[in-house]
């Protein structure tokens, strides 16, 4: 990402978070303080407050669909890690790119999906397709300190 692009953190009320409770339409969060899974600086995953979740007027959404069959909606603007750890725009994301993965097989490793198909991790999941998905209410937020947090997608996003 250049260092002139501003990421922004706006996801679909629809879109899911994972809480402790489970995945959570982020909707639900605005105006609480609830836990969400984040990445701390030394690559634990680890529960953090969320803060400042506040709706956000209506705009032009994206859909990613990532290869472990999951989806999720957010402004074009807002970030997403790549497995490398550099964070860039939805709106500059690639089918094949690997995104850095809540969970994940080691690289190179063989398994077998829920449909049987064999795959061989990359130790990340792989972006299929990134699409317009018309408009939506949006939702952004704050995690402190660590600025990230999982979507139920399985994938880190930055936060406000």
């Amino acid at each position: 990402m250049t260092a002139s692009m501003k990421v922004l953190c706006g996801l679909a009320v629809d879109t899911r978070v994972e809480t402790p409770e489970g995945p959570t339409e982020v909707r639900k969060l605005v105006g609480k303080q609830v836990p969400v899974f984040t990445r701390d600086a030394t690559g634990r995953t680890r529960f953090r407050l969320v803060r400042e979740a506040v709706v956000l007027p209506t705009a032009a959404v994206l859909r990613v669909h990532v290869e472990n069959g999951a989806s999720f909606r957010a402004l074009p603007r807002q970030g997403i890690f790549l497995a490398s750890l550099e964070c860039v725009a939805l709106q500059d994301l690639q089918p094949g790119q690997i995104l850095y993965p809540a969970f994940f097989y080691p690289a190179g490793y063989h398994y077998i999906t829920d449909t049987g198909e064999e795959r061989v991790s990359s130790a990340g999941w792989r972006v299929e397709a990134v699409e317009a998905a018309g408009e939506a209410e949006i939702v952004s937020l704050r995690v402190t300190p660590e600025q990230c947090f999982f979507v139920s997608a399985g994938v880190l996003l930055r936060s406000a």
